[in-house]
């Protein structure tokens, strides 16, 4: 019904009409243009004729517009389907935030490796060696990365430095098992300065940054997939 009414509003012969019958409305209720009423009558017929043939003039030029629009919309879906359907690459399309994001989160997965076992077993009974080495990968590969967004950056930097204490903690704390290199152990206590004292401090030293890093790692997943940056 409005777009009936915006019609009438802006076509010419709608507001012809219309003037034309306010104007008889007016002219028959005067009485002193009553013997002039057949004069009026026919002045306003020949203007309601005109308002008609305006009509049909404007009607016909609606139809050619509405055929020509159709035809290109028919052409350029012609061209659509004969082009198919566009292919989009992921990795053209991602924003910086989440290659980042999805690289960490790959070299520091927490369904396998280093965060599972602290997960498992955070007392540092051993150390995989391999399980390691996704830590010292993500220290040096994201040594000079930031993210634009803050939150992220913030959830980024929390992570990182819980890893790189938890790393220098690793390096000063842990040797290779004398019966396995592909395994670390805490430095036992007969071979420290203050014995088995240094070496429950350095434990429980460990657990604590153990923890912090499964933390860090847990709070930058969040953060990512809230703010969209993983799926």
């Amino acid at each position: 019904m409005k777009r009936f009414l915006d019609f009438l509003t802006n076509s010419p012969a709608a507001v012809t009409f219309a003037v034309l019958t306010v104007l008889g409305i007016v002219a028959f209720a005067i009485p002193g243009l009553h013997p002039y009423a057949w004069i009026i009558g026919l002045i306003l017929c020949l203007g309601v004729i005109v308002a008609l043939l305006m009509f049909h003039g404007e009607w016909r030029r609606a139809q050619v517009q509405i055929d020509s629009l159709r035809q290109q919309l028919s052409t350029e879906r012609g061209r659509i389907d004969s082009l198919g359907p566009a292919v989009v690459d992921d990795e053209v399309t991602r924003l910086p935030d989440e290659e980042r994001a999805q690289r960490i989160l790959e070299l520091l997965p927490d369904t396998a490796g280093l965060v599972q076992s602290l997960r498992l077993d955070a007392t540092f009974g051993t150390l995989a060696v391999d399980e390691l080495e996704p830590l010292k990968a993500f220290r040096s590969e994201f040594a000079k990365s930031s993210f634009d967004n803050p939150r992220s950056h913030t959830a980024f930097m929390n992570l990182y430095r819980a890893a790189e204490a938890l790393a220098i903690w690793v390096d000063e704390e842990t040797r290779e098992l004398p019966a396995d290199s592909a395994k670390r152990e805490i430095r036992p206590g007969d071979t420290r300065e203050d014995g088995w004292r240094e070496y429950t401090e350095a434990r429980s030293r460990g657990e604590r940054l153990g923890d912090r890093f499964v933390s860090a790692r847990w709070e930058f997943n969040q953060t990512a997939l809230e703010l969209g940056l993983i799926a």
